[in-house]
Order: structure tokens, then sequence, then C-alpha cells
């Protein structure tokens, strides 16, 4: 039976930084200036339709979830998961995403992490283990509902957490929105070259990553950085939303801009999915057209309208990307390293599912294989002489990267190191 009770609530306590993230940038009328009206609830069969409730996983973490009234069991909902910033709580997130008027047809679960004042409305923390408690609880909603879509983000502290839930768990997730983070360097895309069937289910994840130019909380470079880790791993669906004068402010972010790209690349709703194609088609964002015109070819729900403009979309991509591997292979094979491998990843980016690129991009992930020894160890030694702050052999072992191992994911990293 559902308990509907006033939980008190605790201001923000100071910083205890268990993940290098701090303070989530929120409007001070979400710092606990009140106390909320929640249900309290043990099971979530009781939840109730537009009323807001606390409950707790059988492993112990606390959540905040809210049914839309506009639920429907035989239409379905999307699921969006959402994880606080540090020394916050869900409830603060769950108040400002329901006062911006984002998801307000969608389930959304804001859980709070399992360190910190260990109360409902108080100062919490995620730890390096929070991403399996976070899946426990998906898991469940995915069981009870119909979920359509299931997409998590987070914010600061979130933002770390929400890179490792969906490396560690990507089955569960269709797309993310990280914001203002990082991907820990225990999560970087890359571990997972030798699990090919992990990293399969991880790159069918759209992945929007987000983060102000003028942040003074967490540095815009570490964005750049979650942002560049995933280009370089080759992943599909990729977008970085980089405001120019967004600071560390949740609610000024570009949430429901964000959330409208991963339904285009999961085929949510097909015609809207095919007008961003038609903007993106302008912009030259071959990829984008692609993965959207795709899912929405796969969506049981298309009409017949959009299903044709997204064939045609198909066709034209199709017929740039033939061009563009001529223009790679050219590239690729009379510039330096230095020059060609900026170039891939735009390509990769552009056509790399298409079928007229099949054949290159399966060359040079073949290539990758090969060097990947290679490129790791000379990325050691590199990173060997930058902690004892040998500059010149550290470029010459990352020159060396280039040359050597040029298809590798630390060849990357040394094209970045080297233009720093």
């Amino acid at each position: 039976m559902a308990k509907n009770r006033i939980l008190a609530s605790a201001r923000p306590r100071g910083a205890r930084l268990l993940l290098p993230v701090f303070l989530a940038s929120i409007s001070a009328s979400q710092l606990g200036a009140r106390e909320p009206r929640v249900d309290e609830v043990d099971a979530i069969a009781e939840l109730r339709p537009g009323k807001v409730a606390l409950a707790t996983s059988e492993k112990g973490m606390k959540f905040f979830a809210l049914v839309p009234r506009s639920y429907d069991e035989r239409d379905g909902a999307r699921l969006i998961v959402f994880l606080h910033g540090s020394n916050m709580n869900g409830h603060q997130y769950l108040e400002t995403i329901d006062s911006q008027r984002w998801c307000r047809d969608d389930i959304l679960i804001c859980p709070n992490g399992e360190s910190g004042s260990g109360e409902p409305f108080g100062a919490n923390n995620y730890t390096f283990e929070s991403a399996p408690l976070v899946a426990e609880i998906v898991e469940s909603f995915q069981g009870h509902f119909n979920v359509t879509q299931t997409y998590i983000g987070g914010h600061s502290q979130g933002a770390f957490v929400t890179y490792s839930a969906i490396m560690l768990h990507p089955e569960l997730y269709d797309g993310a929105f990280p914001i203002a983070g990082d991907c820990w360097m225990q999560n970087e895309p890359n571990l997972w070259e030798s699990k090919p069937e992990q990293m399969a289910k991880q790159k069918e994840i759209a992945l929007a990553v987000i983060h102000g130019q003028a942040d003074p909380v967490v540095n815009f470079s570490q964005g750049e950085h979650a942002h560049g880790v995933f280009l370089a791993m080759g992943y599909p669906k990729l977008r970085f939303f980089a405001p120019e004068k967004l600071g560390h402010q949740f609610a000024l972010s570009p949430v429901e801009e964000a959330l409208q790209w991963l339904d285009a690349m999961t085929g949510r709703d097909p015609a809207e999915a095919m007008r961003q194609a038609r903007d993106w088609f302008r912009e030259g964002q071959w990829g984008w057209v692609y993965q959207a015109a795709l899912a929405v070819v796969e969506a049981d729900s298309a009409d017949l309208s959009a299903g044709g403009a997204a064939k045609n979309a198909i066709a034209a991509v199709e017929k740039k990307a033939a061009e563009g591997v001529v223009a790679m292979r050219e590239s690729m094979g009379s510039k330096s390293p230095e020059e060609w491998i900026s170039g891939w990843w735009d390509f990769q980016q552009k056509y790399g599912a298409t079928e007229a690129a099949a054949e290159l991009v399966a060359d040079y992930w073949e290539r990758r294989a090969e060097e990947r020894q290679r490129g790791a160890k000379l990325f050691q030694t590199a990173r060997g002489h930058a902690r004892e702050g040998r500059d010149a052999e550290r470029e010459a072992a990352l020159k060396q990267i280039l040359n050597e191992a040029p298809h590798t994911y630390h060849a990357w990293y040394a094209l970045q190191w080297l233009k720093d």
C-alpha cells in the first residue's frame, strides 16, 4: 500500500568529492527550500500516474519516479533515466526537468547516489559502483511497463556515471545524453575491442554529448575528450552539443534538442526524423541522415511517406559515400598520417555505416587489430616520457605511433597531444 507522507528535506552539505566532479549548478529553488510531498512506495506496481514517488531498489538504491498521467499500456512510453550531480539528489533534478516541461509524456527515473548523507532529499553522491545499481532499477521498469525507448542522461557527476552505465550495460539503453562530464579512463570504449559482441551493443546506442564551452566547473576540454574517444572508436550515432555561452547550468542545457536527435536516431517518430534529416542533408551531416533513415525503414510504425523519403535519403547518402571513398583512398595513399588520420574520423562519421564504404571500413578495422599492440606499447612509452618531463622523447614516440600504428585508437590520442 502506498504511504503518502511528507519527507524531511535537507540542504546539500559540504563537498565530498568521491568522483572528479563538483557541485551541480541548478537554481536555488531546488536546494531544499521547501519540503516536497511525494508518495513512498514499496513496489513499482504502486506507482500512481502523475504522482512523484520515492522507492528503494532491492539492492538498496533510492530513486524518485514519475509515471505520466498520459501513460497508456497499449502505446507505451519512453523511459528517461537521469543521474544527479554531486552532493545533490534525484528529486532536485526531477523538479527541474518537470519545470522545464521536458519529458512530459515519459516515465522518469531519477536515482540517488548510494554514498553521501543517505537522506532522500539530502546531499548524495555516486561511486564507481553505481552503474549496476542503476541497471537493476532500469530492468525492473522495463519489465513492468511497455517501454518504447530507454535513454539515460546525467549532469556533472551523473554524466560520468552515464558513460559507465552505457559501457557496462549497453543492452539496456537506446540512447544517452551526458551533460558536463567526461568518460573515465576505466570506461573508455577501446577497452572492449577484445569483446566484439559487447562493443557491437555499445555502438548501437545513440550518444548525444552535451558540454557548455563556458563551463567553469568541469572544463570544456573534458567534454571534448569524451566526444573524442567515441569518435575514435567509430560510433555511428554520435553528436556533440557545445553551446558557446552555456556554463554548468543543467536547466539551460539543450536537453530537448538532444532528445529530439536521439529520437531520430532510434526511429521513434518517423515523420519528425525525416524532417530533421532534411535539415541535416542541407548541412552535409550525411551520417545522421543515414542513421535516421535506417531507423525509419526499420520502424514498424513508419508511414508510406516517411518510409519512401527514408529510402531516397539512403540512396542519396550512398552516392555521396561512393565519392567519399575515392577521396579517402587517395588521401590515405598520398598524404602523411597526420593529414589523413584527421580526415578519417570525419569520413567514418559521415559514411562509415554505408554499403559503399563497407570494404574500406573493414580494411581499416582489420589494420587496427594488427597495429593495436604496437600502438598501445608506444603510447605507454610516450606517457612515461611525459611523466618524467622528457618532451622531445614524448613527441618522438607520438610521431612513431602515427607512422607505425596510424589506424589505432592511440593514434587519435597521439594526434591530439601533438596538436596541444
